[in-house]
């Protein structure tokens, strides 16, 4: 593994075990929490490592030689054009009422994950199709 990618597994991994703390934390504590203060800080205390995440994400593009950070950001741009269409069109669902029971707090929590999962499934393809050049 080159240096670049173990920095990035360095400032990355640390993020996202942060945010899943931080996130376990959460869901234990708001619904025993009586203060919207409290509540507010932990609902957006996940935040800081998603920011960690972000900033790792965007080093790694700049640190990485021309034809890696191509590769990343054709990437990025499917995981945003398939995210945003897959949301879109289960919102449009949830609203003509064909799908039910979906709470919309919980369709918010995983777009960023979906897109993470999106942009790392691209990113293989991609990778795979240029190895079988």
């Amino acid at each position: 593994m080159r240096l670049v990618h173990r920095r990035y597994l360095a400032r990355f991994v640390p993020a996202m075990a942060g945010y899943c703390a931080l996130i376990g934390l959460y869901g234990w504590l708001v619904p025993r929490t009586g203060s919207v203060g409290l509540r507010t800080l932990l609902a957006l205390l996940p935040m800081l490592p998603v920011m960690m995440a972000m900033r790792a994400v965007a080093l790694v593009i700049r640190e990485q030689d021309e034809l890696e950070r191509q590769l990343d950001l054709q990437a990025l741009a499917a995981a945003a054009v398939l995210t945003s269409c897959g949301f879109l069109s289960f919102g449009l669902l949830l609203s003509a009422g064909v799908l039910q029971g979906v709470p919309a707090a919980l369709v918010a929590l995983l777009v960023l994950p979906c897109f993470f999962w999106i942009f790392g499934l691209a990113k293989l393809v991609l990778v795979v199709r240029l190895r079988r050049r």
